[in-house]
């Protein structure tokens, strides 16, 4: 079972309320927080590492969970073999998605608005530009190539080291090298693209989607 956790900022947080979550997290994390120089980007590494904190403890873990957080040597962080979590955020939403039982997972959602494609031609092959522009709604549809490439790397682990341009896809299925991604569009919200990719094949009855309000008391925490 795969489960994901996302919140909306739609405004900063009271202090209190944000000081408040804030000293939920270990020290360390708190120190990292500080590091953002806007205040959305702080609210949303520190809502990331709350829902984060939530689905570990109702996953059996205890309150100081993230203590125990590793990181591997890209820099990914991990809590134990058998757990692979993932967290993204852009514009409003922040999400978290955790499984168990060994499953590799990598979550993406993007905001949809205007871009440059030229700007990202290297990282869509030749048949994927031919995709978009011939698309009926070429900004959504770049969107959508761009969160499952995303959701790929971040399930590899290695990030933007990957060139994008050499992630294909094949009926829902996304292709690196010898290795293969299943690939899972989430529906968030029409104004946003969202996909999560794993090792494994899943069906969307596995995975358990849920809304968090930041505004009330978490069931865990």
């Amino acid at each position: 079972m795969i489960k994901i956790a996302y919140a909306l900022i739609t405004s900063e947080l009271p202090n209190d309320l944000y000081n408040e979550l804030l000293g939920k997290l270990p020290l360390s994390l708190q120190e990292k927080n500080a590091r953002f120089f806007r205040w959305q980007d702080r609210h949303a590494n520190l809502l990331g590492k709350i829902l984060l904190k939530e689905l570990l403890m109702k996953l059996g873990y205890d309150v100081n969970c993230l203590n125990n957080l590793l990181y591997d040597r890209n820099n990914r962080p991990y809590i134990h073999t058998n757990i692979d979590f993932n967290i993204s955020h852009s514009g409003e939403y922040v999400l978290c998605a955790i499984a168990d039982e060994g499953l590799r997972i990598g979550i993406d959602i993007e905001k949809i608005k205007t871009v440059d494609f030229n700007y990202f031609r290297n990282s869509m092959s030749f048949k994927q530009q031919e995709e978009i522009l011939t698309s009926h709604n070429p900004i959504k549809k770049f969107f959508k190539f761009w969160t499952l490439k995303e959701s790929v790397i971040k399930a590899d682990g290695r990030g933007l080291s990957i060139p994008l341009k050499n992630i294909y896809f094949q009926d829902n299925v996304g292709c690196y090298e010898d290795k293969k991604w299943f690939l899972r569009e989430l529906d968030i919200d029409s104004n946003y693209c969202a996909c999560i990719a794993t090792n494994v094949y899943c069906e969307i009855s596995d995975i358990d989607l849920q809304y968090k309000n930041i505004g009330i008391p978490l069931v865990y925490l």
